[in-house]
């Protein structure tokens, strides 16, 4: 009877067609409606109501801005976060070896289009547009593009750089990585891999993550050189320097005007957001976007176009779709601040009634500001006849993409700087060395999770038991936080007392049944299976299945990359909050008579594996651990060209203090078994490379006289899986 239960269940997990809707799952624990009926979207309300009580603070610390000694102390805290949310301090300053590669002649200006080095290896294609009619130096624009394929030959970015020229200023266009000739995934034959802008961007940005750096904060990087490069043409008048850009170009120019004192004026398009910071919207920017630790830091948007006081700065919006409010709402903030501070009419908001994009309505009130404030001008705003140039035209390199022909990718350059950075830390030659090692690394770990001091007492809610041969199975809503519930299965033993294994699978509780919990239970074990927050019966939606492997589309997409980014922006990142939620099952566990709170193991697997770990190092009650079918090394996802692990998976500036084994090691003698390892992109890895990678666990276990109780296995059935769990539980136990 059991059999077809499972196979019935099955058959309704892959068809899903109508008839199979009246088939019922004996092992689904939350009920559709009622007080779970949210399930689907749990974890976004969870993440919507986190921010509300920092933006009425923010709100209340900025009223409090009266006057310029106001707005310095103000402006230096400010300041200081948002430096350390992009991980700053920038890279140090070398030759930019920059090289002009062709000259388009047009008799009043002509088009230079060059290269230069923002870091070794690191080449920018850029465009550089000078006058040649009236009397320079003249003042000269940066002009960072927005998320277009062919990035500076962008049409609209090229006219705009055309009627600037025009109008008597030096304009340096430059592509992005990812845009135009510097896309960093490149086919066999040279062509783009991806093509997507915000594709490769993200691509790029979630591993730097991991070691504490920000794409945006390289994206600066190259504008900042630009900006160098500028002042070094003596057709540039270095103290007359502007910004402009649309969309993506609009937000690096939003980004890069509080920390580039050397921009006089700014014009920022099609960008900035709401300054109440939502969450739980489903929605993704892509990775160079989120501010790590924005809400706690109070960041906003209109934080951002203050920083800018007390230059001239303008903001154009669309709203032929919509009237943006959140656009308004932030302008009106720091229109607050000019003129609290009297500069009002330094700052200024023009809404267009166009779609996004950099057009001839844009571009005119662009022209004014500039003219206004770079030359002096008052009716400066129409635009020139414009001669555009083909794309080819504006190449800097021969095949298109500059990597084929010289450099590095971003990838590359940050996979070199964690083989020179990463913190080797010193092999243990005592039980001694070896605690004081683990006493740092559960520093290291508290710090990076973030784990509330002040936790509730998780609190179960009975949702029925379902009879099984082996004995009872409980279904059981856990819930780790007041707003956040976990479905869980205790497969009861028969005896009390028991030790008690935790069972973590990221893609379901019982995604590859229960046989497995059923004979530990045979053999005296109970059984906890558990979904963690998003995962399982609270995914954040059903038809996910592609995202939970891990394609291109669900790292840039959907709801769970939003809510993944979310976390990070909260400065709890998603991979915090599900450890969070494994320490709270033990601590339930704990308190059931049941259960012999000083036997508890985990399980954990594919995505749950590195949970199970940093579980283990802050709650010594988890005196075993399984890592089946995940992640090896955070740093594969660095060093590899390509992962397919969901952003979910990461631990945010983990690599700046240690690596999954560096966890591992730390928890001798306490018996923790590998199985089947992945690399970066979830394929096998080899069990020698394994072994080489926890060379490092291994040396503490024989330090601490137990090299037995840590073990890297492979299996390839399910017998073998079965019977390597098995002996893991008797080792434990």
């Amino acid at each position: 009877m059991k059999r077809l239960a499972c196979s019935l269940l099955l058959l309704f997990s892959f068809t899903q067609s109508p008839a199979d809707s009246l088939l019922v799952d004996p092992y689904k624990v939350l009920p559709e409606e009622g007080e779970f009926a949210d399930q689907s979207i749990m974890l976004l309300k969870h993440l919507a109501r986190q921010p509300q009580e920092r933006v009425w603070l923010r709100e209340v610390e900025l009223a409090r801005i009266q006057n310029e000694d106001h707005w310095k102390v103000y402006k230096e805290k400010l300041l200081g976060n948002y430096k350390k949310s992009l991980g700053l301090p920038f890279p140090e300053r070398t030759p930019l070896n920059a090289e002009i590669i062709k000259v388009i002649d047009r008799e009043t200006y002509r088009i230079e289009n060059i290269l230069y080095q923002s870091m070794p290896d690191i080449y920018v294609t850029a465009n550089l547009y000078l006058p040649q009619k009236g009397e320079g130096p003249y003042p000269g624009i940066l002009f960072p593009c927005g998320h277009s394929s062919n990035g500076k030959a962008y049409k609209f970015y090229h006219e705009a750089a055309l009627g600037l020229v025009q109008k008597g200023y030096v304009v340096l266009v430059y592509d992005p990585p990812g845009q135009g000739e510097r896309y960093q995934y490149l086919k066999d034959d040279g062509t783009p891999l991806i093509g997507k802008p915000t594709s490769e961007h993200t691509l790029l940005a979630n591993p730097l993550f991991l070691m504490g750096k920000h794409l945006m904060a390289l994206r600066l990087w190259d504008g900042i050189r630009g900006i160098d490069y500028l002042q070094s043409r003596k057709e540039v008048d270095p103290e007359r320097i502007g910004c402009t850009g649309n969309s993506g170009g609009g937000t690096v120019t939003l980004h890069l005007v509080p920390l580039e004192p050397r921009i006089k004026v700014a014009v920022a398009v099609g960008t900035v957001n709401s300054p109440y910071m939502e969450l739980g919207t489903g929605y993704a920017s892509d990775g160079e976007q989120n501010l790590p630790l924005q809400v706690p830091y109070g960041l906003a948007h209109a934080d951002l176009m203050m920083l800018a006081y007390p230059r001239p700065y303008r903001l154009i919006k669309e709203s032929k779709d919509r009237v943006r409010i959140g656009t308004r709402d932030s302008f009106v903030q720091a229109k607050f601040l000019y003129q609290t501070l009297g500069q009002g009419e330094k700052m200024t908001y023009v809404e267009t009634e166009w779609p996004h994009g950099y057009f001839k309505a844009m571009r005119e009130p662009m022209y004014y500001w500039f003219g206004k404030w770079l030359y002096g001008r008052e009716d400066d705003h129409l635009e020139p006849e414009l001669r555009v140039e083909e794309e080819k035209e504006l190449l800097c390199s021969q095949t298109g993409q500059i990597l084929n022909e010289r450099g590095i990718a971003v990838w590359q350059w940050a996979a070199k700087e964690l083989e020179k950075n990463f913190p080797e830390p010193p092999v243990p030659a005592s039980e001694t060395e070896h605690r004081s090692i683990r006493d740092s690394l559960l520093c290291e770990a508290r710090a990076l999770l973030n784990i509330p001091v002040n936790k509730i007492t998780p609190q179960a809610v009975d949702l029925g038991r379902v009879e099984e041969a082996v004995g009872v199975v409980e279904k059981i809503a856990l819930y780790s936080e007041e707003d956040i519930y976990l479905p869980c299965l205790y497969f009861k033993p028969q005896q009390k007392k028991s030790p008690t294994v935790i069972l973590l699978d990221s893609h379901g509780k019982t995604r590859g049944g229960t046989e497995l919990a059923e004979q530990l239970v045979s053999k005296g074990y109970g059984v906890f299976a558990v979904d963690l927050r998003g995962m399982g019966e609270t995914a954040l939606t059903e038809a996910d299945s592609l995202e939970r492997e891990g394609t291109v589309a669900a790292r840039i997409l959907g709801d769970e990359a939003g809510g993944a980014y979310d976390g990070l922006r909260l400065g709890r990142s998603i991979f915090a909050v599900r450890v969070h939620d494994l320490l709270q099952v033990v601590e339930y566990l704990a308190t059931r008579e049941e259960v012999d709170a000083g036997k508890i193991a985990v399980i954990g697997k594919k995505s749950c594996g590195p949970l199970a770990l940093y579980a283990a190092a802050l709650d010594e009650r988890i005196k075993g651990v399984i890592v089946d079918s995940s992640l090896a090394l955070f740093a594969d996802l660095v060093t590899s060209r390509d992962y397919t692990w969901h952003f979910m998976d990461f631990l945010p500036q983990v690599l700046r203090f240690h690596d999954l084994p560096q966890v591992a090691g730390s928890l001798a003698p306490r018996t923790v078994w590998m199985l089947n390892l992945l690399d970066s992109c979830k394929r096998l890895k080899e069990k020698e490379d394994v072994v080489e990678s926890y060379a490092w666990s291994v040396k503490c276990y024989r330090a601490l006289n137990r090299p037995d109780n840590f073990q890297i296995s492979d299996y390839a059935t399910p017998s073998q899986r079965k019977k390597l769990y098995i002996d893991w539980a008797k080792a434990v136990f």
